[in-house]
């Protein structure tokens, strides 16, 4: 696909997968795209783990989060109830986008110190989560020395290079990706994960996680609405418009 047309046109895919694996040829593909992402003095400071037992993953996905209302209107900042509505900000995503329990939470707000209702959501989003052909897990290497003043900012930096590659990677095979982020909100949940996939706690932090597969109908979904650039480019200085 033609470079300007795969940036356009990638997605994050927050729908239901099929079940057809995605060959390693494909996954080493993504992986070297992930190889050549730009970091501080090409520091390299990352891993991915690559998830692909059917077991492990469902381990994976029962791995509990709750949301307090901090978080909820968080999500709800940059949710677009019409299509009106996101026509005219240029920003946020659909309302039909988010998980149904979100959904519930705008509904009725005190629904957030229910355990039942906590219950089923993590039964759905756990299904969502086992719905994919694999997962990846982007480590950073916390370990390694900073860079600057700044430290370890430009590193934690390059992990977005990092997810980037990998997602226009995928894309460009016809592989469809989403990063799911309920259980990174959570540090209990994240310690859980840590256990799980044997990662060393005091040397990596986990900062992404990718869900991979094949959608039926490939590049349907998707909020493609962007600012226009007379909205975020200037020239020479910021008063101009470029």
């Amino acid at each position: 696909m033609d470079f300007q047309e795969l940036v356009k046109y990638r997605r994050s895919s927050r729908y239901l997968y099929t079940q057809k694996p995605i060959p390693d040829a494909h996954l080493r593909k993504i992986f070297e795209a992930a190889r050549y992402a730009p970091t501080p003095h090409n520091s390299q400071p990352f891993e991915i783990i690559v998830v692909k037992d059917k077991d492990v993953i469902k381990q994976l996905s029962e791995v509990g989060f709750r949301l307090d209302k901090k978080a909820v209107d968080g999500h709800f900042y940059w949710t677009r109830f019409s299509d009106e509505e996101l026509e005219n900000k240029r920003t946020g995503v659909q309302v039909d986008v988010l998980p149904k329990f979100i959904l519930d939470l705008k509904e009725n707000p005190s629904l957030v110190d229910d355990d039942v209702f906590w219950d089923r959501a993590m039964k759905l989003y756990s299904y969502f989560v086992q719905n994919c052909s694999c997962l990846l897990f982007v480590l950073y290497d916390k370990s390694l020395r900073g860079v600057g003043p700044l430290h370890h900012v430009w590193g934690i930096l390059s992990i977005g290079a990092v997810m980037q590659n990998i997602w226009l990677a995928a894309n460009d095979l016809g592989i469809s990706a989403e990063l799911i982020s309920g259980q990174l909100m959570v540090p209990e949940s994240v310690q859980q994960i840590l256990q799980i996939l044997d990662i060393p706690k005091d040397k990596y932090r986990l900062m992404l996680i990718f869900r991979l597969g094949y959608e039926k109908k490939f590049g349907t979904w998707g909020t493609n609405i962007r600012r226009e650039l007379k909205d975020f480019v200037h020239l020479d200085r910021f008063s101009n418009p470029f």
